[in-house]
């Protein structure tokens, strides 16, 4: 499917979607605990799609009825197979016996979420040590509060390199706190926040929690830097732009949102420089290069290297046709720099936005967005 952008948004208000990698964790719980549960999401991408098929291979029972997931869970004794399951999806399978495991900071956070899905069940004692500082601490955050809402506890201790040692007993039992209601999503709010710093009236997200453990929720202090003005209200944070400068952006705390920031960084004053991003992962997976190609496609002055990105801004990008790599945050990405491109914008196979986010394209047009079909 190819869109084309006919007009960028204007502004207003959105709801946040929910939290598809909170979802992710409490189904897998969910799946895991010793009864039914229910997890409200009006959402259904093709990850958490991918999460469910999964799970019911090992035996749980999802549905759906359009306001949220009704889980009934494995049942003994293929609940010790659906851990392996969890693992596997953390990238981390096989790995589910007792003991203690030593790890470098800058492992994929899939391996220690992995860890602490499956010890907590083991008939014995673990540890878990991360030396030095985890470049994807948030994400083990998350899966540590979504573990504990499970009945599931994880002691932590500091160590003096910045790594932490995670204490699990053994013999722990998932339990269903009954329904579940997650945090909006801040990485797929980032893309209208970013979106409203550089053009528009300006956007207001409503339903995300300022507190939530997400890490993407540093794009507002992101965007201050930049120089946007923001301000929080309840469950509400508005940005509307400002004249906006250059800065210094590390990687390595917010490598889901590195695409939106980096459309802003496209209409700065200044170079802006993304660095760490080859500790977390962006160089190897090629995100750096399907950013650099988008961007330089609309006119935008991108320099890549193995550590990140050097954006040189511009008063205005000039607008044309863009390869989404089937990557729906390039797609995302795309849609809002055509706010500040003088001509139109095109995204060959923008459904592969429905991985993440589904609405986009509807809650485009909700904020005074126009797109045609090519």
């Amino acid at each position: 499917m190819k869109i084309g952008i006919v007009k960028p948004i204007r502004g207003g208000i959105i709801n946040a979607t929910a939290s598809l990698a909170l979802v992710q964790r409490a189904l897998m719980c969910a799946a895991l605990s010793g009864s039914g549960t229910f997890i409200k999401c009006n959402e259904r991408p093709g990850e958490i799609t991918a999460t469910i098929n999964s799970l019911k291979t090992q035996g749980a029972k999802i549905r759906y009825d359009g306001m949220g997931y009704q889980i009934d869970p494995i049942k003994l004794p293929e609940a010790g197979r659906g851990f392996t399951a969890a693992a596997a999806m953390h990238g981390f399978a096989g790995q589910n016996k007792r003991g203690e495991y030593w790890l470098p900071g800058n492992v994929a956070y899939q391996s220690i979420g992995g860890l602490l899905f499956t010890l907590p069940i083991q008939s014995g004692a673990s540890k878990i040590v991360v030396e030095g500082r985890a470049e994807y601490k948030p994400y083990i955050d998350m899966t540590l509060d979504t573990l504990e809402q499970f009945g599931i506890k994880v002691e932590q201790e500091q160590r003096n390199d910045g790594g932490t040692v995670y204490k699990i007993a053994g013999g722990q039992v998932y339990k269903t706190p009954g329904t579940i209601v997650v945090d909006g999503d801040w990485t797929n709010s980032a893309f209208w926040l970013c979106a409203a710093a550089i053009s528009g009236e300006g956007v207001i997200c409503s339903e995300i929690n300022r507190y939530s453990r997400q890490g993407d929720k540093e794009v507002v202090n992101i965007l201050e830097r930049f120089g946007a003005i923001t301000a929080y209200k309840g469950d509400s944070v508005a940005v509307r732009r400002s004249r906006l400068r250059s800065i210094r952006i590390d990687a390595a705390e917010t490598p889901d949102i590195i695409p939106a920031l980096a459309a802003v960084a496209s209409v700065t004053e200044g170079k802006t420089v993304i660095y760490n991003a080859g500790r977390v992962g962006l160089y190897e997976s090629g995100m750096l290069k399907k950013i650099t190609e988008a961007l330089t496609a609309l006119g935008a002055d991108v320099t890549m290297n193995t550590d990140g990105l050097d954006i040189q801004g511009k008063l205005q990008l000039r607008g044309g046709t863009v390869s989404s790599f089937d990557d729906p945050r390039i797609i995302m990405m795309t849609a809002i720099a055509a706010g500040v491109c003088e001509d139109t914008v095109a995204i060959n196979n923008a459904n592969a936005v429905s991985n993440v986010y589904p609405d986009f394209f509807e809650d485009f047009e909700k904020l005074g967005g126009v797109i045609q079909m090519i």
